[in-house]
């Protein structure tokens, strides 16, 4: 293998987060890492929500990041709705769950929608969503053509969407060139699209290159009253 392709491998495996086989590697090379490129990779790992990547490459490079630097990170992350990111730095730093945090991240993932993530923000902090929230969350989902998500929010309170949430669901969806999805929220409200509707979803569609469901927009486009 020729320095360039060395050098393009040894920068793969530190993009993938594996500082310390990059470490070695450099080092057979005769070329070691700069400190200004094993702090850049540092950062970028903790940026992307890979904490325990950020430590392991730290310890291998002989870096130490301090505590308060990396419960700053869990803290970014629960901020900005990285349930995940957290609830992983969380279980390898070995620190006790911040239920409240978690509670609030679940809280904003389920206003914006995000059904799954709240879910298991509730179920990392051990409580129970309330049934306003799931219901708020559902009507989020409807509003940005997200069915499934919206009929899993109500179907955990034992509710029915409105017919009304369902078409709204519905046209979001044909704006976005949803044909499938569009289709199934209107017959599940037992109500029609219109013609100019589908039409317009057609074009979407056509326009981002989805053959399939713009046929078939245009074959329930001719089926369609005005």
């Amino acid at each position: 293998m020729n320095d360039e392709k060395l050098t393009a491998y040894l920068k793969n495996i530190l993009e993938k987060g594996r500082m310390a086989e990059a470490i070695d590697l450099s080092k057979e090379m005769g070329a070691q890492l700069s400190e200004e490129e094993i702090n850049s990779y540092i950062f970028q790992y903790l940026d992307q929500g890979w904490l325990s990547k950020a430590v392991e490459g730290s310890k291998a490079a002989g870096v130490e990041l301090p505590d308060d630097m990396l419960f700053g990170w869990i803290d970014k992350y629960l901020e900005e709705g990285q349930i995940y990111s957290a609830i992983n730095a969380i279980k390898f730093l070995g620190v006790p769950l911040p239920k409240d945090s978690l509670i609030e991240a679940g809280r904003k993932c389920l206003l914006e929608g995000e059904l799954i993530k709240g879910l298991d923000a509730f179920k990392a902090a051990g409580e129970e969503v309330p049934e306003e929230e799931l219901l708020s969350c559902g009507n989020k989902c409807f509003e940005e053509g997200k069915l499934y998500p919206g009929l899993e929010a109500y179907e955990k309170v034992n509710k029915t969407p409105t017919d009304e949430l369902l078409t709204l669901c519905g046209d979001r969806c044909f704006e976005e060139g949803w044909t499938n999805r569009g289709l199934e929220s209107y017959e599940r409200s037992n109500m029609s699209p219109t013609k100019e509707k589908l039409l317009a979803c057609a074009s979407r569609c056509f326009m981002d290159k989805n053959q399939d469901e713009g046929r078939r927009a245009i074959v329930e486009a001719n089926k369609a009253r005005e």
